[in-house]
């Protein structure tokens, strides 16, 4: 405890012997700044702040396309760095102070060089507010806060006319650029829909071709089934065709019709003869003068008459022959199958030639019908996809005119761009600051002090 009092008792020694030369050395420092501080031209600032607006009108469907980067309006950093960047060009300045010395005779003779107001001049951008705050300083010499004030102000308005210009040219372009694409697409509808139309008159379409097809394989299949039931019918008639003339080898031509019993003839001569021999004898012998040798004779052919008729049948059979009915049937059939035949083999052959045409056309039909298809499947789609380009088109247009018509209904967000705050001339300077510069001085004289007192301290020893 003793050393540490040793010690700032040494301290405390050392500033009591050394006070006059570190309070020398504060007070020329204080003066000399003073001095510097009053010859110092005043400084004034004005600022203003510009709120970027973010536009409201957005695409109904997604705007990953080339018409959301035209007419997005969307505010980015890249934007309000570019914005910024833009009002400490020579351009930019240079058309503001031929603004003001319309505006403000006199109010520019003052003002320094566009290199110095580049320099002077300050764009603070907040990204996540979209504000811009534009500042510059001048001195009482430049016109101090007023020509501040003006031509901050002129900037802001010089860049919300800017930017509305360059609205306006770029909408105009851009309508005129949807324009000319519009009638390029209507053309280009109006090129598909002919060809379309050409196509279906030569070759159909997708209407007419399923019916064809259907009606085609119905007539196929109308057509086998003729073909099939007339084959049929031919193997049949030929079949019976063989087998009537096998029949007709086989059976007589003549049969017998019909049969009759009559008495014989023979028999009934000789029955006949045999009566009147009998009665011959009885009435010979019944006369007078006959002869016994007469009457023998009589016997004799008598006997010898019943003898024959003995051996005569007395009935008789007469038979009558003609044609066979079956026969003739038979001849018929063969004289009427033949015609039958002959027109069963022209019917089948010219279904044979009916079912190969029908049989062509299907395959021709089934051969056309994809690449058909495609095509016309083709035209349709580039149709669909012209028309539905259109309608795109047609809605960029429409978000185009609100947007002109936005820019022209609210003048106060021209160009995108609402001055929140005009920047107004303000009396208080911005430099120099006494304060600072006082306790600065103060500081630095008394480290001057010390440091001179140790160095005197220093050599001494």
């Amino acid at each position: 405890m003793p050393q540490k009092e040793e010690v700032l008792r040494d301290y405390l020694h050392f500033i009591k012997k050394y006070t006059f030369v570190i309070c020398m050395c504060t007070i020329l420092v204080l003066g000399t700044a003073l001095i510097i501080s009053l010859r110092i031209p005043k400084t004034y600032s004005a600022s203003t702040l510009l709120w970027l607006i973010q536009s409201n009108t957005s695409s109904p469907i997604s705007s990953n396309n080339l018409f959301q980067t035209v007419l997005s309006g969307g505010v980015d950093r890249s934007e309000m760095a570019t914005i910024s960047k833009r009002f400490s060009t020579e351009s930019m300045l240079n058309a503001a102070i031929e603004n003001m010395d319309d505006n403000q005779l006199g109010a520019v003779q003052h003002l320094p060089s566009i290199g110095i107001l580049k320099r002077k001049l300050k764009a603070q951008i907040d990204p996540e507010a979209n504000y811009i705050k534009l500042s510059i300083e001048l001195t009482e010499d430049e016109g101090g806060e007023r020509n501040a004030a003006l031509l901050v102000n002129q900037l802001a308005r010089d860049m919300q006319t800017l930017r509305s210009e360059n609205e306006k040219t770029r909408l105009a372009k851009h309508q005129k650029f949807l324009e000319n694409k519009r009638d390029e697409i209507d053309k280009k509808i109006r090129e598909l829909i002919d060809e379309t139309l050409d196509f279906v008159r030569k070759n159909g379409s997708p209407e007419t071709w399923y019916p064809q097809l259907a009606s085609l394989l119905e007539q196929y299949r109308n057509l086998q089934e003729r073909l099939g039931i007339s084959e049929l019918a031919l193997h049949t008639a030929r079949g019976r065709l063989d087998h009537f003339k096998t029949r007709q080898d086989t059976l007589p031509q003549q049969t017998r019709i019909s049969e009759t019993q009559n008495k014989n003839p023979i028999w009934l001569y000789q029955q006949e003869k045999l009566i009147d021999l009998e009665s011959q004898r009885i009435g010979d012998s019944k006369k007078a003068g006959k002869s016994t040798h007469e009457l023998s004779g009589l016997d004799a052919q008598i006997k010898d008459i019943r003898e024959q008729a003995e051996n005569t049948s007395q009935l008789t059979t007469t038979s009558t022959y003609g044609t066979s009915a079956h026969y003739t049937y038979l001849e018929n059939q063969l004289i009427e199958l033949p015609p039958t035949i002959e027109g069963h083999k022209n019917e089948t052959e010219h279904l044979k030639k009916e079912l190969q045409k029908t049989q062509n056309q299907l395959q021709e039909l089934l051969t056309k019908i994809p690449e058909n298809q495609h095509t016309f499947t083709q035209l349709r789609t580039n149709i669909e996809l012209a028309g539905t380009l259109k309608e795109e088109i047609e809605k960029r247009y429409l978000e185009s005119e609100i947007l002109s018509a936005e820019s022209n209904v609210t003048p106060a967000q021209k160009g995108g761009i609402e001055i929140v705050d005009i920047a107004v001339p303000r009396k208080i300077a911005v430099s120099p600051q006494f304060k600072l510069i006082f306790v600065l001085a103060g500081v630095i004289g008394l480290c001057i002090g010390v440091t001179l007192a140790l160095a005197i301290e220093f050599f001494q020893n």
